[in-house]
């Protein structure tokens, strides 16, 4: 048996197998406050991989900074080239869902329901749906979704009621008709019209926002809810599509929303911040200098692989 080589005389090389070889623990930390979405798409990449443990956070958990998110176990040579594409989707998907989160609770009671985005990378829809459904939007799969009617469908047609009549011809009962109601001739006008057509199969009307003077587009809500009032129609819901800014929210008083319509809003988001720290290596508790040493306490965590 060949004697222990002291420390000054062993290779390079055999130092850099033996780091690559160490058992470590990696944490993943918040470094903002936010929603954590992507957990699916972190725990498909995990799976793929041989003896390595992980502990993460639930599916749309509250994150502060500082928040241990995911927690890694396994050699250093099959961790360390994971960590810029696991920190990568948790930051992109939390600030998708994060953003998701703070539209959908700005707009309660109103539901907020998500219809894509062309701001976005095709690749990226499903997951940008999934963050956006994760952070409390109704989906592209929703009865609401499904049921409005296209806006180049009645410019195709040339007048929105027989453009509606098509379209109510593939529908299946359960999905609410809804149409747009600014193509062809006064909102109002237009969604009376619509109205006295379909009677109760008509299920809402859209509009879009006026991002430049948002609360213009509550003032023809307002006139529009007035007139089907008036015509027998209160039930009618409106539902505006666009970037819903704080002003708008902040005045909604002025008018009842029933429902908005968002995409790019969400797909616009900017990534949540992380961080990776390298916590212990064969059990050997390590930390940067201002930092405590070891793992950081979380009751929080739960393991996933």
């Amino acid at each position: 048996m060949m004697p222990e080589l002291p420390l000054s005389v062993v290779s390079s090389d055999e130092r850099a197998r033996a780091s690559s070889d160490a058992i470590v623990t990696i944490e993943i930390v918040a470094a903002q406050n936010g929603i954590l979405g992507g957990l699916d798409q972190v725990l498909t990449r995990l799976r793929a991989q041989p003896n390595l443990q992980a502990w993460a956070l639930s599916p749309g958990a509250a994150l502060k900074p500082g928040d241990v998110t995911l927690r890694l176990v396994g050699a250093h040579r099959a961790t360390s080239p994971l960590l810029n594409a696991l920190t990568g989707t948790l930051a992109t998907l939390s600030g998708w869902t994060t953003a998701a989160r703070a539209l959908v609770e700005a707009a309660k009671p109103a539901l907020v329901i998500f219809r894509g985005a062309a701001n976005a990378h095709p690749d990226l829809w499903a997951q940008l749906e999934r963050a956006a459904v994760a952070g409390g939007c109704l989906g592209a799969d929703s009865i609401w979704a499904r049921g409005l009617l296209a806006r180049d469908s009645i410019l195709l047609a040339g007048d929105t009621v027989r453009a509606l009549r098509a379209f109510d011809a593939t529908l299946p009962p359960e999905i609410p008709r809804l149409t747009w109601v600014d193509l062809f001739h006064d909102e109002v006008d237009e969604a009376v019209r619509v109205a006295l057509a379909f009677g109760d199969k008509l299920g809402g009307i859209a509009l879009p926002i006026q991002e430049a003077e948002p609360t213009r587009t509550l003032d023809q809500v307002a006139r529009i809810r007035a007139q089907l009032e008036l015509a027998g129609f209160p039930r009618v819901q409106v539902f505006l599509v666009g970037n819903v800014s704080v002003e708008l929210l902040q005045a909604r008083e002025r008018a009842r929303i029933d429902g908005f319509f968002v995409g790019g809003q969400i797909a616009a988001a900017p990534p949540l911040a992380f961080t990776a720290a390298l916590r212990e290596a064969n059990g050997v508790p390590l930390g940067r200098r201002g930092e405590s040493f070891g793992k950081t306490p979380s009751l929080r965590l739960k393991r996933i692989v």
